[in-house]
């Protein structure tokens, strides 16, 4: 025992440093995310047999601030949800934080403050891809409606983790404290979705022997 936990426990140090140093090279991207996208052509349903050699060639982790993106917006706009409405005015008022009390130079130093700025940022990127993929996959409104019932939450719970660092301006609380959201309640969709889409799954799969 004590062999493997001398060996395991190396580890968890190594890999709370990979999840700072990835953040850190994920907030490059937040100004063109943001502030000045790029058209580009719609990406199609991506599972053929192929062989990816961007994947296994990639270069090296320079000029990721030159990066450009498409406009995130349409795909949020796609969706009429009550959920999907709460996390763009989350989104809004991350991007009005963004404009009008970014973190300073010393902030910036601070990696615990950066790194909970960058799972918002990465939370925004990932609402994109989920909204995307729905389309895509035909995913139910309702589901959509769930997952983003948790973004939600998980974007409050960031926002808070912000809001309550001691080197927080005033200007950065007052927008930090307005993105603490509650998710849309809806019981009879929330029943509804559990027994079609959970309930409904119970007993389908079995473990092997």
């Amino acid at each position: 025992y004590f062999e493997m936990a001398a060996r395991d426990i190396r580890a968890l140090p190594k890999l709370e440093g990979t999840v700072h140093v990835n953040i850190a090279l994920i907030n490059k991207f937040i100004p063109n995310y943001f502030f000045n996208p790029q058209p580009y052509p719609e990406v199609p349903r991506q599972d053929q047999p192929q062989h990816d050699r961007f994947l296994f060639d990639q270069g090296p982790a320079r000029g990721l601030g030159r990066i450009r993106f498409h406009d995130y917006g349409p795909a949020y706009d796609h969706y009429d949800l009550p959920n999907v409405h709460l996390f763009k005015e989350q989104i809004a008022l991350f991007k009005e934080s963004l404009l009008g009390a970014a973190p300073g130079a010393e902030q910036q130093r601070d990696t615990d403050l950066m790194l909970a700025l960058g799972e918002i940022f990465t939370l925004v990127v990932y609402g994109q891809l989920i909204l995307e993929n729905a389309v895509i996959y035909d995913v139910g409104t309702e589901t959509v409606d769930r997952i983003f019932d948790f973004m939600v939450r998980d974007f409050s719970r960031f926002a808070l983790q912000l809001y309550s660092k001691r080197g927080t301006t005033p200007a950065q609380a007052d927008l930090l404290q307005k993105m603490i959201r509650k998710p849309a309640a809806d019981p009879e969709r929330f029943t509804r979705f559990w027994r079609d889409r959970v309930l409904s799954l119970k007993d389908t799969y079995e473990m092997n022997p």
